[in-house]
């Protein structure tokens, strides 16, 4: 406890000083923001095929997903907050905070990382390994949810993400050596809690802004200007990289948590390629990221503790189907992991 406690001093220290990353830090352990479950990612038949044949997942960009309010929710929250806040502020800091307002409408947020509010891309799981609500979505056909392990995750050799352009030019680096690849890179995988208590995600947005209040005041103690620049840039990377993480409490079935990427990069050696494909009659942009280990080699055993097959007319036919698949594919370890779902429910 001890060691946690001069962790968060050695944080909030930092973010008293400009740095965004430590605020999230501190953030991360006051609302419990990241999922510590196994979590399970809900796809159709042919989505399922891709992901376990390439190790493979899809982050969807989020102003094409089922929520009609995703990112904007969570602007419109924190513009809120801010605005209430300034009528308990002194001037200079009520003016610190309407150029924080103001400048949430920019499309970036040009800090410490360079944070985007139009191109913002979403891996999305799921907290219920059985859900109607997810379920629904499919239809007569069975959707399929596979259910990733905490435990396997995290531990060695776990998984991490890159992005697979990334992967495809490091490969080529190693003249397609796959096991002397070096890790370049690479994330964790580590799902953040999608907040859908409006409580809470007011009492995230009010301790967001109280950081970033107290960077600024720091900051200004030598350099008044310097407080301004550096308070704005601090608050607003902050915000920029907490929005996705709000949604509507309508959605609040789907217990969703969330990988988000919104960093823009240059293009070249930095950059990403944004894919499309067509899905529910929209062309939908996303990005690819590669499953591989903590030392960025192909994973051996994909972490996977049990595949989820959901109601539908074929349901036994599908489980059928995707054990043979997993066999014929060198996955015959998670052949005995796949099940029905417990929910009788089938679209008439």
């Amino acid at each position: 406890m001890a060691i946690l406690d001069e962790y968060q001093k050695h944080c909030r220290i930092l973010a008293e000083n400009g740095d965004p990353l430590s605020g999230i830090s501190l953030l991360i352990n006051q609302f419990n923001l990241i999922s510590v479950s196994d979590v399970y990612h809900y796809t159709d038949i042919s989505g399922f095929i891709s992901i376990m044949q390439n190790q493979e997942l899809w982050a969807s960009h989020i102003a094409f997903m089922n929520d009609k309010s995703e990112y904007l929710h969570g602007k419109e929250l924190f513009q809120r907050q801010l605005k209430g806040k300034m009528s308990s502020v002194s001037g200079r800091e009520g003016e610190f905070l309407r150029q924080v307002i103001k400048t949430l409408d920019n499309e970036l947020a040009d800090g410490f990382f360079t944070a985007s509010s139009k191109d913002v891309f979403s891996l999305s799981f799921s907290q219920a390994s059985d859900s109607l609500e997810m379920w629904r979505g499919y239809g007569k056909n069975s959707g399929i949810a596979i259910g990733f392990s905490h435990a396997k995750c995290g531990s060695l050799p776990g998984m991490c993400l890159i992005r697979s352009e990334m992967y495809d030019r490091l490969l080529a680096k190693y003249n397609g050596r796959k096991n002397d690849v070096q890790p370049k890179y690479e994330q964790g995988f580590i799902p953040w809690t999608v907040l859908y208590d409006d409580e809470k995600k007011r009492e995230l947005a009010d301790s967001t802004i109280d950081l970033g209040l107290d960077c600024f005041r720091n900051q200004s103690k030598s350099n008044r200007k310097r407080g301004m620049i550096v308070g704005i840039q601090f608050l607003l990377d902050m915000i920029f990289y907490l929005i996705p993480f709000f949604k509507h409490r309508g959605f609040a079935g789907e217990e969703e948590c969330r990988i988000v990427e919104h960093f823009v990069k240059a293009e070249g050696e930095h950059g990403y390629n944004i894919q499309f494909h067509e899905r529910g009659g929209i062309v939908l942009p996303y990005i690819r990221y590669k499953m591989v280990d903590k030392y960025c080699r192909p994973l051996q055993q994909m972490p996977v503790h049990e595949i989820v097959v959901g109601p539908g007319v074929k349901q036994n036919k599908v489980i059928e189907s995707v054990r043979y698949f997993l066999e014929k594919n060198h996955m015959g370890y998670l052949a005995q992991k796949v099940r029905a779902s417990d929910i009788p429910y089938i679209k008439t």
